[in-house]
């Protein structure tokens, strides 16, 4: 992880369906800027919460801006490798 960077558990639902662990909590490393805006990310904290009979925990964060991070969209982006560069302030 780099000061770019942050490490964030987040809920994989994609093996619904199949013999994978459902769901499935990922750490994964993503851009500490905004996808939709370029501004900084919020800070991850904990949230702990009960599916499917599991009592689990992954990570949320507020950004500043107000857009929303979705986990679905985090992995992708994490599967993208889109973690480089400097976060942009202002960009709407």
């Amino acid at each position: 992880m780099t000061e770019q960077t942050m490490s964030v558990r987040v809920i994989d639902r994609s093996g619904w369906g199949t013999s994978a662990p459902y769901p499935a909590i990922r750490r994964v490393e993503i851009s500490r800027c905004c996808p939709t805006c370029g501004g900084q990310r919020g800070e991850p904290r904990n949230h702990n919460f009960y599916e499917d009979g599991q009592h689990l925990s992954c990570d949320v964060w507020d950004n500043p801006c107000g857009h929303v991070d979705m986990h679905e969209a985090v992995l992708a982006e994490a599967k993208a490798d889109q973690t480089k560069g400097e976060c942009q302030h202002g960009r709407h």
